[in-house]
């Protein structure tokens, strides 16, 4: 079972480690690293490759991300592991309204969170607007998160599906601008996005080695946390996206 199944009473891993939060517990500094924002909140410096929560555990509170890209999976009750989904700045994880978190969550490169207690946020929101307003546009995010994997494991072929989830990582590393040449970096390794598309993962690579012949994307070696990846025919990967293609 993964590292990150349920496990009752777990909670945020982050939080074990680093609480309280102006605090950090003698021999987490490397993989922890405290700084302020510009509006003098905490945010930590979180290495890649870290369980921020675990599903199942108590929600003792959420985390904005500053910086990054977390990978959020849900272990099934027969065992298995499901993606659902890659949130990134500007999002949030840890949103719930029920007694634990439905998910996990583990960061896929360095990342900065801001952490933000339950407790103090749900005193905060009866008092300013802004939270509230703030709120809302977290559960907004979650949700288009959701649709868009539903919408992605409507699509039938590998080929629409794969192309369906490059063309989410397009608009989400250049605010939707979408044009030929852009490169994306993808941090999350090929059996991922397959878990995460509901396919093998040799199909995943069959798929994405098809693009690559076809001249729609080109392979441009790794970045510092993951691979980058150069749209060559932004309109084609669109169409497939919305194709039936086999």
């Amino acid at each position: 079972m993964s590292d990150m199944a349920k496990k009752p009473g777990t909670g945020a891993i982050f939080l074990q480690q680093t609480m309280p939060f102006d605090e950090l517990i003698e021999g987490s500094t490397s993989i922890f690293h405290r700084r302020h924002d510009v509006h003098d909140r905490m945010v930590y410096n979180v290495a890649a490759g870290q369980v921020v929560i675990r599903q199942g555990g108590k929600p003792e509170c959420l985390f904005e991300i500053i910086s990054g890209t977390l990978k959020l999976s849900q272990v099934t009750e027969d065992g298995r592991q499901i993606i659902v989904g890659f949130p990134s700045s500007g999002e949030s994880v840890g949103l719930t309204g029920g007694k634990e978190y439905r998910y996990a969550a583990e960061s896929l490169t360095r990342t900065w969170l801001r952490p933000v207690r339950w407790k103090a946020f749900h005193e905060h929101l009866m008092q300013s607007l802004p939270a509230r307003e703030k709120l809302l546009g977290w559960f907004d995010a979650q949700e288009k998160m959701l649709l868009d994997r539903i919408a992605v494991l409507s699509l039938q072929s590998p080929m629409s599906k794969l192309a369906a989830f490059l063309l989410k990582q397009i608009s989400q590393q250049t605010n939707g601008a979408g044009h030929d040449d852009v490169i994306i970096d993808l941090p999350m390794t090929q059996r991922d996005i397959a878990t995460y598309l509901a396919i093998a993962p040799e199909t995943c690579s069959r798929t994405m080695r098809k693009l690559r012949e076809d001249e729609i994307i080109e392979a441009m070696g790794r970045s510092g946390e993951g691979k980058l990846l150069k749209i060559l025919n932004w309109e084609r990967v669109n169409e497939v996206a919305n194709g039936p293609f086999l």
